[in-house]
């Protein structure tokens, strides 16, 4: 993610960057395109590894393609150079904190955001008001805030998962915009 130009910079995270954070990625590129947003996606585990056939077919379903993507392994590169990280499960929030602590101040899970995001709002004014009052220990417990991991399920679990992760995604990026 070059800071070069001045679109915003997103970062998706989840376990493995096979199945939720690239469906947020593509979801966001296909939805609100390049111009405004340049996002990425990236999760803990090892790299390489190809999305799931089922996701395949249900973001084929929607006009999406994501027969290119290779998990890709979180790097401090990718945490600097973001201005929003949206993760797909409260436990990832602290988990990028081991790459780099400065993380914690951009980082939140993807369904948080969507609940607190205020339309017209700035990066860094809804992050300045979300950090004003939130408790990061709280990452370590809840998990309302989690979006459904849908690796190794049935069809319908990926299908449940696009249609959730699409909802959120749309709802945070149109706050953005």
């Amino acid at each position: 993610m070059e800071k070069a130009d001045s679109r915003k910079r997103i970062l998706f995270v989840c376990t493995a960057n096979i199945c939720r954070s690239p469906t947020a990625e593509y979801l966001t590129r296909h939805r609100f395109g390049s111009e405004v947003f340049h996002v990425r996606s990236a999760g803990f585990l090892a790299a390489d590894r190809r999305c799931p056939d089922e996701l395949q077919k249900v973001l084929a379903g929607r006009g999406i393609s994501v027969a290119d993507h290779r998990s890709y392994k979180l790097d401090l590169d990718s945490l600097v150079a973001a201005d929003l990280i949206l993760t797909m499960e409260s436990r990832h929030v602290l988990d990028t904190t081991v790459l780099d602590r400065r993380a914690l101040k951009k980082t939140l899970p993807l369904k948080e955001a969507a609940k607190e995001i205020r339309s017209g709002e700035t990066i860094e004014e809804f992050l300045e008001r979300i950090n004003a009052r939130r408790d990061p220990q709280k990452y370590l417990s809840v998990t309302d805030l989690d979006v459904a991991d849908p690796y190794k399920k049935r069809l319908k679990v990926y299908e449940r998962a696009v249609e959730e992760i699409d909802g959120l995604v749309s709802t945070v990026m149109s706050g953005l915009l």
